[in-house]
């Protein structure tokens, strides 16, 4: 802490990438001692020295504390701190790409946890198109289990080639019998599946989200047996799905007919559940739901790469000057050849 502090009061900016790193050892070393104590303190010097690095404007340090400030927020599970944190600061859009990369797999973290799946998948899947493909295969893998498991809170099933991408296919296998549960929806095997992996989900830190899968598991099931039985019995449809009576059933399709992922009708007194005929989709608002997704990340993606395009400091006036030939450039940067030229045409000039 004290060389930090003496770092601090140094105005060189050839420090600053050094004093970002030795935040983040800090950092690391705090989280690995585990002390409460320890970890508040530290809370407390990242606090005052982001606020050092904004007013010097010091853009290392300045991202690196701040994704070190959401990563202690998340680890403590403060979402709701790291989420004010996250809404009244702003990133500096010069940082370093791998700085940027773990904004954005902690902001859709916090969004995860905070029910907005839409921008926690498009702050993942941002973060995981960033991230550098040689390198880096932990955090790669770390930002596709949240991924996933994003995924499948929206009710969509990821591409299964995505289990079996090279040096994940280990990693990921405990989600892919997830998503597999969730597709079939059986909530009998997904119940054993999760119970099976707890240990495991807790310690990549998805128990949490998954937890929440068991109504699409409910909802998968019960668009299946929507599509392939026009008539069914609550009890068969408790049979079918787990579910422990037909009185659970009955209002787990009331919820579903409620929120719209089924049409049809609960005959209370008969004790059994009316399909109604499909509607066509392309007369509905999803296709052009689904477009607008689309064009939404083709416009991030093109604005993107447009900001990465970066180039060297007056660059521009450089071509300009080398356009206009020798006009523009100063007695250090001509040759001995053109002075030796303009030294003859003086003397001739004086006789």
């Amino acid at each position: 802490s004290s060389q930090l502090t003496a770092k601090n009061g140094f105005s060189a900016n050839s420090l600053f990438p050094g004093l970002a790193r030795l935040y983040r050892y800090r950092s690391l070393v705090s989280e690995l001692l585990n002390d409460p104590s320890l970890a508040a303190d530290l809370r407390q010097d990242l606090v005052k020295a982001h606020n050092m690095a904004c007013l010097r404007r010091d853009v290392d340090s300045q991202s690196t504390l701040l994704n070190l400030m959401l990563r202690d927020y998340l680890l403590h599970d403060q979402v709701e701190q790291a989420h004010k944190l996250l809404t009244n600061s702003t990133f500096p859009d010069s940082a370093s790409n791998n700085q940027l990369c773990r904004y954005l797999y902690n902001s859709g973290r916090i969004h995860a946890l905070r029910l907005e799946y839409t921008k926690a998948f498009s702050s993942l899947s941002q973060s995981l198109r960033k991230a550098p493909s040689n390198t880096g295969l932990g955090f790669r893998i770390e930002v596709q289990r949240l991924l996933i498991v994003v995924q499948l809170l929206m009710g969509e099933i990821p591409d299964r080639h995505l289990f079996f991408t090279e040096g994940m296919k280990t990693e990921l296998a405990p989600y892919l019998r997830i998503t597999q549960a969730v597709r079939k929806g059986d909530l009998k095997t997904f119940t054993a599946v999760v119970s099976e992996n707890a240990p495991r989900l807790q310690k990549d830190r998805t128990y949490t989200l998954i937890s929440r899968l068991a109504h699409q598991v409910v909802k998968a099931g019960l668009r299946k047996l929507h599509i392939s039985y026009s008539r069914m019995s609550l009890q068969d449809v408790a049979d079918r799905l787990g579910l422990p009576s037909a009185t659970s059933a009955e209002f787990v399709v009331a919820k579903a007919v409620r929120d719209g992922v089924l049409d049809a009708t609960i005959h209370h007194e008969e004790g059994y559940m009316q399909s109604h005929d499909l509607v066509d989709v392309y007369a509905t608002q999803e296709p052009a739901e689904a477009f607008h997704r689309r064009i939404a990340y083709c416009l991030t993606t093109h604005n993107d790469a447009v900001r990465a395009m970066r180039y060297p400091p007056d660059e521009y006036k450089r071509q300009l000057e080398a356009s206009r030939g020798n006009r523009g450039k100063s007695s250090d940067d001509k040759t001995d050849e053109e002075k030796a030229r303009e030294l003859e045409d003086e003397m001739d000039d004086d006789y």
